[in-house]
């Protein structure tokens, strides 16, 4: 009976589950093999979105120059034929060649001394030619919307476009409303933006 049970020990023993080791390294495995993929299909993708500039990574590693990997990488072409330099007579050598002396610094440039007075009086004059020109505007602009419509599109039509803005942006909204209506449609749209630009 002893020997019975020290076979059915030994039976059990050589049935008993694999080792633990065994499947610790079957999952390592498994996982490398996951981040494997993951990490390739990254790539690709980073790839097929242009993230990844491979033909810039081959120029700058110089990896047409491997023999297997080499063939998907093209070498940049140059418009010209390459010169070789170590043949070319030194500059001492060539007759009647004058060496070039490098160009003089520029001097600084003072700036120019402006008058605070004179500055003022400028700014002045501008504003006032500015107000003078708004108010001539102005007066146009009751002027053409005193008008029936018709006469003053026929008048408007033959202004320039900046001119025809300023008139038509001091009326009202009613009165241009109507002169827009009868004007050339394309030249219409055009004041139109133009106004909408605010010039």
């Amino acid at each position: 009976m002893a020997e019975k049970n020290a076979k059915l020990a030994e039976k059990e023993k050589s049935v008993s589950p694999p080792k633990k080791s065994s499947r610790v390294f079957f999952k390592i495995g498994i996982v490398v093999l996951v981040l494997v993929i993951l990490s390739g299909l990254g790539f690709a993708a980073g790839v097929y979105l242009k993230l990844v500039d491979l033909q810039g990574m081959g120029n700058n590693w110089k990896l047409y120059n491997y023999p297997i990997i080499g063939q998907y990488f093209t070498k940049p072409q140059t418009n010209f034929e390459p010169v070789d330099l170590d043949g070319l007579p030194d500059e001492n050598q060539v007759p009647g060649l004058q060496p070039v002396e490098p160009a003089l610094p520029l001097a600084p440039v003072a700036p120019i001394p402006v008058d605070p007075e004179k500055e003022k009086q400028e700014k002045l004059a501008m504003q006032k030619l500015q107000q003078e020109e708004n108010k001539r505007i102005s007066k146009m602009a009751r002027l053409y919307g005193a008008m029936k419509p018709e006469e003053a599109v026929s008048i408007l039509n033959k202004m320039d476009d900046n001119t025809v803005i300023a008139i038509l942006s001091k009326m009202e909204d009613e009165q241009v409303a109507k002169i827009l209506a009868l004007m050339d449609s394309s030249r219409a749209a055009r004041l139109t933006q133009s106004m909408m630009r605010g010039r």
